[in-house]
């Protein structure tokens, strides 16, 4: 990343005049300005690398950035299957089956078609195949494969010979290698990565440390990529220095071609860090912490981690189970960093022992789990069963009437149409309370926040349908916040791409919200 200076990007000649996007590059002129573009326009984005002993290097802002705006768009250095897999196409990464599978006729590796050999992305593992001599034979297609565990390691390995510019950026990103030693992910990549490239590729080119480094920045660096079924994995450079935090500031989406975006939902200053989060917002923090712990080798200490009420919204909090009935307070723990240690009640300070709570979260996650989510009724009985002693804004509660939200009148505004008022206020007010802890929890959710702003607006176009149809002068009320509701789905959305779900809703709100703007915009509105 270029770092910001007083001299001329052209002539070196000192200048005050700077990019005003990036605020890092400073010209003399406009004339040299435009000279420098094609070189400078792959670096300008408003963000500085910088170095400290505690972060190593991490991301801020170069000057202060306004809500949607892209602060970085940046291609892979490398792309590959997930570790954890069941066979998907070496060339394009798209999932397989028994009827859409063929072999690569050099190597064996399976793909959608015959084109796909053909891909610069497989052609590194299809080599080292062949000098082995004899090709991979994969004949099942639903269950993760152990061969795919080496892939993506292997195409980075590679790079050292095929593109060096690439392999010095790639060895350069964190590995954690003597802190991963001798864990359950450190020995299952030296036994399934490691030891499997040497002895199924029949080659010396790496050491069992080299390997075992580049896994680490694998698994330290990798980013899930949704664009394909089932998702695949890429390594990006400057997006691997954001920092981690669970209520991070900037949000990320791909383009179709498989470039992160990364953007702000809100106003972010300038020298302020940049950040992303790493695992999943809407789990409990517990949960959280266990994964980040596991597979990134940290303890978070954001502001939401730091706070067992997770900023208010008691999203882990149980009910009181004291012996006076009357208590109404909620069950937390007493101890942010010993999760397992017993929990308090807000109220009457009881004591609960830890294996209560971790009783009723228990069976709430199994019961969660083996439910059927799209069933209404299934999803009605388990929020009224666990209501009895999950916290309503509990993360498995939220969780199901998420789903409830979809279920309701899934199939568009038609379907809408049959649904009971009952069932429709239920919907809308299920979208509200979701909104109001996700707004908390995770702003930069915006896949999350956009999906429930439009099914939010589905339910409000419905209710002053019929509100209109009644002659109901609130009609026009709800016609537009559902139209707000429309417009914030698509402020939220609309980087997503097309192939995406979220893609094709931002598509459906764009035509909603111009219908409703048509039917605000009538006088004879009354008449629908």
């Amino acid at each position: 990343m270029e770092m910001s200076t007083q001299n001329c990007a052209v002539c070196s000649i000192e200048s005050k005049l700077k990019c005003s996007n990036c605020a890092n590059v400073f010209y003399c002129s406009v004339a040299h300005q435009k000279d420098n573009w094609k070189a400078h326009k792959k670096y300008c984005y408003p963000i500085q690398v910088r170095t400290n002993d505690l972060f190593g290097r991490y991301l801020v802002a170069s000057r202060d950035i306004k809500p949607g705006e892209i602060v970085l768009k940046e291609s892979p250095l490398i792309c590959g299957p997930s570790q954890i897999t069941p066979p998907v196409c070496v060339g394009c990464l798209q999932g397989l089956n028994n009827s859409l599978s063929v072999e690569c006729e050099r190597c064996g590796w399976p793909i959608c078609s015959k084109p796909c050999q053909k891909n610069i992305s497989h052609k590194n593992e299809c080599d080292l195949t062949v000098s082995r001599g004899s090709k991979v034979s994969l004949k099942q297609f639903f269950s993760p494969h152990p061969t795919y565990q080496c892939v993506t390691t292997l195409r980075c390995l590679m790079l050292k010979e095929t593109n060096v510019d690439t392999w010095n950026k790639l060895i350069q990103l964190e590995s954690h290698c003597d802190e991963r030693r001798g864990s359950v992910l450190w020995l299952n990549d030296r036994e399934g990565v490691a030891k499997f490239i040497q002895r199924f590729f029949k080659c010396n080119k790496w050491t069992e440390e080299e390997i075992l480094k580049v896994a680490g920045i694998v698994q330290i660096n990798g980013h899930e990529v949704p664009l394909t079924d089932p998702p695949y994995v890429s390594i990006y450079y400057f997006a691997s220095f954001l920092e981690h935090a669970c209520n991070a500031n900037l949000t990320k989406t791909f383009t179709n071609k498989g470039e992160i975006t990364l953007w702000t939902v809100g106003n972010i200053k300038k020298g302020e860090h940049l950040s992303i989060c790493y695992t999943d917002v809407l789990w409990g923090t517990a949960s959280r912490a266990h994964h980040l712990l596991q597979t990134k080798l940290f303890n978070c200490k954001c502001s939401r981690c730091e706070d067992v009420t997770e900023l208010g919204t008691n999203y882990s909090a149980i009910k009181c189970n004291s012996k006076d009935k009357q208590c109404d307070g909620f069950l937390f723990p007493e101890s942010l960093t010993k999760w397992e240690n017993s929990w308090r009640c807000n109220k009457c300070s009881h004591n609960a022992e830890y294996k209560y709570v971790a009783n009723i979260v228990e069976r709430a996650g199994k019961d969660l789990n083996a439910m059927e989510k799209g069933n209404e009724e299934h999803c009605m009985k388990y929020i009224n069963y666990y209501g009895q002693w999950l916290h309503p804004n509990h993360f498995y509660l939220s969780e199901v009437k998420i789903a409830l939200t979809q279920i309701i009148g899934a199939g568009g505004q038609t379907a809408l149409q049959s649904v009971s008022n009952e069932k429709l206020l239920l919907k809308i007010q299920l979208c509200q309370e979701l909104l109001k802890i996700y707004k908390v929890l995770a702003s930069a959710e915006t896949r999350h926040l956009g999906a429930l702003h439009f099914e939010l607006h589905a339910g409000l176009a419905e209710l002053g349908r019929r509100g209109a149809q009644q002659l109901n002068n609130s009609f026009r009320g709800a016609f537009e916040e559902s139209l707000f509701n429309a417009e914030e789905a698509i402020r939220l959305l609309d980087k997503e791409p097309g192939v995406l779900p979220e893609g094709k809703i931002c598509a459906q709100a764009k035509v909603n919200a111009e219908s409703l703007r048509v039917v605000l915009g009538s006088t004879n509105a009354i008449d629908l």
